[in-house]
């Protein structure tokens, strides 16, 4: 079961009807655990992604796609910001023994948004330091709100 939770005057709330029946169903389980020494219960959570600012995440990817000819796709953008930003594993090329990095996963549920923001403005520096160094400061925040604002 998951749910998004959000603190409000009145206390936690479900963020939506559905995540609010799955809070619900959650503090019956609970007494129903208080009223059951011994009994067991996993509960795993997360602070929830903000979506605009993944959103962007991919303003920006798009942004270098479009002025980069080396990283000309939001794919290969976002693989290179990895890499320039050290967001990657080392690990050894069984055949050859070379340590060659592997990118890690920015997904929501693998990246919290505590963690996202920090690597962001890493990204945002690396495109304008290592991938698209032609591109200005000041034209690059421009065209990134320009873009973002389309998307939220």
């Amino acid at each position: 079961m998951r749910a998004v939770l959000i603190s409000t005057e009145r206390g936690i709330m479900g963020a939506t009807p559905g995540d609010e029946v799955a809070r619900r169903k959650l503090q019956a389980r609970m007494r129903k655990l208080k009223a059951t020494p011994g009994a067991y219960l996993r509960i795993e959570w997360s602070s929830p992604r903000n979506v605009q600012h993944h959103r962007k995440l991919f303003a920006l990817l798009n942004l270098v796609a479009e002025n980069s000819d080396v990283y000309d796709t939001p794919e290969k953008a976002l693989y290179a910001l990895k890499l320039c930003t050290g967001y990657c594993d080392p690990i050894a090329d069984p055949r050859t023994g070379e340590i060659v990095p592997i990118t890690r996963s920015i997904a929501f549920e693998n990246m919290p948004q505590e963690e996202f923001e920090a690597w962001y403005c890493q990204a945002l520096d690396a495109v304008s330091t290592h991938i698209v160094p032609h591109l200005r400061h000041a034209d690059r925040d421009r065209v990134l709100a320009e873009i973002a604002e389309g998307w939220l």
